[in-house]
């Protein structure tokens, strides 16, 4: 393990580094051949860096010989269950940020790469025409806050974009709830004005339908340092993500952490195909192979409720991760 600091550390400080030179944003990393993919698939798309892989190479194989070493040294998790496609989420939504597609179906378009039936529908505008684009998703969570949401595609407010979508689900009985994003992700512990925030967000899912649940973004480096006793009974669920690609080497630990802060909570566990913390570029296919080796044994365990997969934006960005994800599916 101190190995893989040291190199992880080495890593990362060449990450930032890159990114002041070549003027590169988050997420706007993407594999060679992205800007000819995207010219044949879709053009609404803004150009990324395809230098950025190239130049951090070096770095990034110490890191991932450093990361096989861990990674055969831990024992196999138990065969566990498939993940079927009513486990399966696919994340997305038209964002013109990190990469995105601006085609207001691309989740729709997209989900079939791996087979998923259900969506978390994020960045657009949450109105009963884009509500109806996805009318073809067996189950849907779509996004009650203004936090990461597209420019411009949420003139209300939280409660009045909640509100609205508890009135769409009478009509569009696909919606199951609300997905707040990076719901504490910007703070140092839980404040008193984001449990009121919560709390509304809650009142205005649930007043035309009461069935609806309310799931929250929660990272895997929150647990054990943010209290979230006060927030733990206003939410139905969490959206467990690893921003860190690297903290996948703990992730039954991370998982029982995440039972241990939302008790009798459903977690729906998130998968990045892009490692934004620490590489910003596509996640190592050994470590999502390993990501999704644990959920197969978690859905079995009743330690998870399904996986999320972010996401329609990062299929045509990083190929390689993309396949060895959908490959692992298919093959049950």
């Amino acid at each position: 393990m101190q190995e893989l600091k040291k190199v992880r550390e080495k890593l990362f400080q060449r990450n930032e580094e890159l990114h002041k030179v070549m003027r590169v944003g988050l997420g706007e990393t993407a594999a060679p051949g992205y800007r000819m993919r995207s010219l044949m698939e879709d053009t609404t798309r803004k150009a990324l860096s395809e230098e950025y892989i190239l130049q951090i190479a070096p770095e990034y194989k110490e890191f991932a010989d450093a990361v096989r070493k861990e990674l055969a040294a831990l024992p196999q998790p138990a065969h566990g269950s498939a993940i079927g496609a009513e486990n399966l989420w696919l994340w997305g939504g038209p964002t013109p940020e990190w990469g995105g597609s601006m085609l207001p179906d691309t989740l729709m378009r997209t989900a079939p790469t791996f087979n998923a039936e259900n969506g978390v529908y994020v960045y657009g505008a949450t109105n009963e025409e884009m509500i109806a684009r996805h009318a073809g998703m067996k189950k849907l969570l779509a996004m009650v806050t203004t936090t990461c949401r597209a420019p411009g595609q949420q003139p209300e407010t939280n409660a009045e974009c909640a509100e609205k979508l508890s009135r769409l689900s009478l009509k569009d009985p696909n919606i199951k709830g609300g997905m707040m994003d990076d719901m504490t992700a910007q703070l140092d512990d839980v404040t008193p004005e984001k449990v009121e925030q919560v709390a509304s967000v809650n009142k205005h899912l649930k007043m035309h339908n009461p069935a609806l649940e309310l799931y929250g973004v929660v990272y895997c480096h929150e647990l054990g340092k943010k209290n979230f006793s006060q927030i733990h009974p206003l939410l139905d669920g969490v959206n467990l993500w690893f921003w860190y690609q690297e903290e996948l080497l703990e992730i039954e630990r991370y998982v029982d952490l995440c039972r241990k802060n939302f008790p009798g909570k459903k977690i729906l566990m998130g998968l990045f195909l892009h490692d934004y913390g620490t590489a910003d570029a596509g996640a190592l296919p050994e470590l999502l192979l390993h990501q999704l080796s644990h959920a197969r044994a978690f859905l079995a365990e009743g330690k998870i409720n399904g996986l999320v997969i972010l996401g329609d934006r990062e299929i045509m960005k990083w190929p390689e991760q993309a396949a060895a994800v959908k490959g692992f599916l298919a093959g049950k």
